[in-house]
């Protein structure tokens, strides 16, 4: 079936076959005295049975040994050989895959890794740094950030670019992945559901695993919508968009500390598209371009000739060839001096303080702060960055281009529809102290 990448990230390692993301599988175990659950089956488990989970494998790939009943299960090294067998059995994989890993391996990691790989019986015949393969198309000359949510961790990959994308130096930030954003938003829902119902999903282990089943949706709502109610064993909770964002300030400020920590004056951050599922997340650095889900496979499919080893003995590559910069046609979310906090429509100015909701009725756009059954799109507010997210159903124009994805507002930013007269207008308003 040609060639395509095996992506190594925690939160779920992605298959690509050539450009299409064929399968996606969340780095968790449930460890049982004589079954191993993987991946997906593992997640939609791991609530039930908290004592056998293991989803540290990935992180904390090596040899030491595990208290295990479990014969298949000595070590991490045995987990991921059955996560990628479990990967093998659900996708007909490629003829030959580039192998794209993070930049926070060891070396000690990386030749386990290999090991493990030769053995599961993948034909890997590239490997490469998953940071300069996800920016390598899209980068301008400069010192450029790629910035990745792991499961555990948030990784910033230092990039210079010039006639090659090569990456500089790989900085962690601790207790900042996937993981403790759904522990963040698990306790406000809880909470919530306490308040207003008198009921506590922690209680028992079934409704906990319904909680987090469903957190993901419910989370991805309130980002459309403002708010959510949440429904959960006949129960209904109400959580708005501004409680998630606040239980999850801290974690996003350590992030962005150390982005703007390592980053020059002209440094763009490319955030993964991971980012866009969570609340406050496009929002990290002033420079930014969110990725696309297929950008690392777009640029390694670009490059496969020169990422396919020449013999069996694969080594890390750590500098592919930047895209001239006359090629480069991104949009970089670049804010000016002054930053948007309204939005103008008509004669009336709303500020952003909560969200706002951009949406199409009887013939008019509209925009208003209380939730429309149908919004066209959703403009937040998060560390005084506005952010505008596009919902299905009408093609929105953001400065004479057709949007998809989420985007940072600039003042002066005009938003609109197709063939219509109908104009919203980021501004900023400045206040003055007499």
């Amino acid at each position: 079936m040609g060639q395509g990448v095996l992506e190594i990230n925690d939160c779920g390692l992605r298959v690509f076959i050539g450009t299409t993301e064929v399968l996606e599988s969340p780095g968790v175990a449930v460890i049982e005295p004589r079954q191993i659950y993987i991946g997906t089956a593992a997640q939609m488990r791991a609530r039930n049975h908290p004592t056998q989970v293991n989803n540290q494998f990935w992180r904390r790939l090596s040899l030491e040994s595990l208290k295990s009943e479990n014969q298949r299960c000595r070590h991490h090294a045995d987990l991921a050989y059955c996560h990628l067998q479990e990967i093998s059995e659900h996708c007909d994989l490629p003829e030959e895959l580039v192998l794209a890993v993070p930049g926070n391996f060891t070396r000690e990691q990386l030749a386990l890794l290999l090991g493990v790989i030769n053995e599961s019986g993948m034909n890997v015949v590239g490997l490469v740094d998953s940071a300069t393969a996800s920016i390598g198309d899209l980068a301008p000359p400069g010192m450029q950030l790629h910035v990745e949510l792991q499961l555990h961790q948030t990784l910033v990959s230092r990039i210079d670019v010039d006639q090659q994308a090569a990456v500089r130096s790989a900085e962690t930030v601790a207790d900042a992945g996937l993981h403790h954003f759904h522990e963040a938003w698990a306790r406000v829902f809880t909470d919530a559901f306490v308040m207003q119902c008198r009921f506590d999903p922690l209680h028992s282990a079934e409704s906990e695993q319904q909680l987090y089943d469903l957190m993901s949706q419910w989370v991805s709502r309130a980002m459309r919508q403002g708010e959510v109610l949440a429904e959960l064993d006949d129960r209904t909770a109400k959580v708005t968009l501004r409680q998630l964002q606040d239980a999850t300030a801290p974690i996003l400020s350590r992030v962005r500390a150390m982005i703007e920590n390592i980053a020059e004056s002209s440094s763009v951050s490319f955030i993964s598209h991971r980012w866009a599922e969570i609340p406050g997340g496009i929002q990290l650095a002033q420079h930014m371009y969110l990725l696309s889900r297929d950008s690392i496979a777009q640029t390694i499919n670009n490059r496969w000739q020169e990422l396919r080893s020449k013999d069996s003995a694969l080594r890390l590559v750590n500098s592919i060839s930047a895209t001239p910069e006359s090629e480069i046609s991104v949009r970089l979310d670049t804010p000016p001096e002054a930053a948007a906090t309204h939005l103008l429509f008509g004669h009336r100015a709303l500020a952003a303080h909560q969200p706002l909701f951009v949406f199409w009725h009887e013939d008019k756009f509209q925009v208003t702060p209380t939730p429309p059954k149908h919004p066209a799109a959703t403009v937040t507010n998060h560390a005084g960055r506005l952010a505008l997210r596009v919902d299905a159903g009408i093609n929105l124009i953001l400065n004479g281009d057709e949007i998809t994805a989420p985007v940072n507002l600039n003042a002066g930013d005009r938003i609109g529809i197709a063939n219509q007269q109908d104009v919203i207008t980021a501004i900023s308003v400045e206040r003055h102290e007499t």
